[in-house]
């Protein structure tokens, strides 16, 4: 194990969709002569160096008699990194979830010698969470288990009843987008290396080949829908349990989190592909921007975090310690769903230019999809709230695939289907010019809406490959002018596979109904505003 901890290997991707926190202290804030030190960090740090920053500032460490003074700030890694590429971002410290940040940032920024320093401070490996019982209907724990295993079960028409329970109907699971979750690029990577049957050197032949290509494509087809970041399959993992999904790849420290904390009746357990994983190690990385002082006060800070009591205060968390005399302990056991012995086969990072290749491929390779957009224009939506609707449509639909197909209903006291359902290659601008239209007025009928994109996506003849089927409501306020109830509607929802996205706008939305259509479709309620309509809209088209 000691072998494999040290065999840390970091992952390119980007995570968005986080809002920036203020800073961290501790204290009233730094003395005047300070030696100042502000690190920006990945946000499942937060809790973490919410507790250590304070202690450390508290301790009054000096460095040629002036104080050290650290403060902290939570950045996505992609975030930080472009901000830092930018200029806008000007740190001491910089803390991603996976060294290959560092990497992309050189490249990207054409500066090798951006960084005096990288060192690891946590580690993590990527692994896929699949609810107990399931795991052990296929072989858990005596049994390995990996990406092949899972693709004989999307691909077998008995779904699981293959092991003897059909009720749990066919195996499904959930893929956030590499092009911003690092979890994500991590999991596409390692499926690309199962397709070549490697565990080194995967390269741009590999990945382009006709057959890792039909299995990725393969692998997709069990796909429920995809996201944003790994938060929002969890939450949702334990709001519906069982029912939601089968699997869905994410970090370690995410799956103990999910066991540790407000426990689910069925727990989740952590599978190591039997064809390898990568680690994720927070590593601790000094820019060179920072003077001598600033990098000698930071290293005195790495030496802080990766001294024994840190290092088990983030064991406590669920990361596991980079420090390597720290033995590992609760909950990094089996009472929480992981293995200590679990990572078997470390996958060897590939080059950028294959990581470039995996990129490109997700776009041609993964699930495509039919979405009708439910827009509300009611009365209530007159002035800013309808115009920023109207940008953050057009948001949506510069991040959509061309062969998706797009169609858009407006509603007030009644629904009508403004943009019938095309491929957006051939529908965008008709979609532009609906959205254009648009005006603000009457009633809110959201049910007869909904019924009427049932009716439509129902209506779609049938395309060549599965396609997700979702609708994305956008509306403030209950319904008030429908002629069905929403138990009616409930029912017709019932074994569509359609999924529904409801978007509270506003912050005097009304969200009750909205919360109880995202109960029955499986779903959360999204809550925005007139000032992050364009972000919603973006992470919502990351869904698919």
């Amino acid at each position: 194990m000691r072998v494999l901890r040290l065999a840390v290997v970091g992952l390119l991707a980007l995570l968005t969709a986080c809002t920036d926190l203020g800073p961290i202290t501790g204290g009233d804030g730094p003395p005047s002569n300070a030696i100042r030190v502000s690190i920006a960090y990945s946000p499942e740090k937060e809790k973490w160096l919410n507790e250590q920053i304070p202690r450390f500032n508290q301790q009054r460490v000096t460095i040629e008699g002036r104080p050290v003074f650290v403060e902290g700030i939570n950045k996505p890694s992609g975030v930080a990194r472009t901000e830092i590429k930018n200029g806008a971002l000007n740190v001491t410290v910089w803390s991603p979830s996976a060294s290959t940040w560092l990497e992309v940032l050189k490249l990207e920024s054409g500066n090798p010698n951006v960084a005096v320093s990288s060192n690891s401070l946590l580690l993590t490996p990527v692994v896929i969470g699949m609810w107990r019982p399931m795991a052990e209907a296929m072989g858990w724990p005596n049994r390995p288990i990996g990406w092949s295993d899972m693709l004989a079960l999307i691909e077998d028409p008995q779904g699981w009843g293959k092991f003897g329970h059909p009720e749990w109907g066919r195996f499904s699971w959930g893929h956030t987008d590499p092009e911003v979750s690092t979890t994500a690029l991590s999991t596409l990577i390692a499926e690309f290396y199962a397709a070549s049957g490697k565990q080194r050197n995967l390269t741009v032949a590999d990945v382009q080949s006709p057959e890792a290509q039909q299995f990725i494509r393969d692998l997709g087809q069990g796909i429920k829908h995809y996201g944003y970041n790994t938060l929002i399959f969890s939450s949702n993992m334990k709001k519906f349990g069982m029912s939601y999904i089968s699997a869905f790849p994410m970090e370690e420290i995410t799956l103990i989190d999910f066991n540790k904390f407000d426990s689910p009746p069925t727990p989740l357990v952590a599978i190591y592909p039997r064809e390898g994983t990568f680690w994720h190690d927070n590593p601790f990385i000094i820019l060179s921007s920072a003077s001598d002082a600033e990098r000698e006060a930071a290293r005195a800070f790495f030496d802080f975090l990766l001294a024994p009591e840190a290092q088990q205060a983030a064991m406590s968390y669920g990361f596991r310690p980079a420090n390597l005399n720290v033995p590992l302990a609760d909950p990094i056991s089996p009472a929480y769903g992981v293995d200590p012995q679990g990572v078997q086969t470390v996958l060897e990072l590939p080059g950028a230019d294959v990581i470039v290749a995996v990129k490109n491929a997700w776009a041609l390779n993964r699930k495509r999809a039919d979405i009708m957009l439910v827009v509300d224009t009611s009365g209530s939506m007159e002035g800013d709230k309808l115009t920023m609707v109207k940008a953050g449509l057009e948001t949506f639909l510069i991040r959509i695939l061309p062969e998706d197909r797009l169609g858009l209903i407006t509603f007030s006291s009644s629904a009508r289907v403004v943009a019938p359902m095309a491929e957006l290659s051939e529908n965008r601008i008709p979609l532009q010019r609906a959205i254009g239209e648009m005006r603000a007025q009457g009633k809110t009928a959201v049910f007869d809406a909904l019924e009427l994109a049932r009716a439509e996506l129902e209506a779609l003849p049938p395309s060549e490959d599965d396609r997700i089927r979702a609708i994305v409501l956008l509306s403030d306020g209950a319904d008030n002018a429908s002629s069905i109830p929403l138990e009616t509607l409930r029912q017709r929802f019932d074994e569509t596979g359609i999924s529904i996205f409801p978007v509270a706008y506003g912050a005097d939305a009304d969200v009750r109904i909205l919360e109880q259509i995202a109960e029955f479709s499986r779903t959360i309620v999204v809550k925005g505003d007139t000032g992050d309509i364009a972000q919603i809209f973006e992470n919502l088209s990351r869904y698919f």
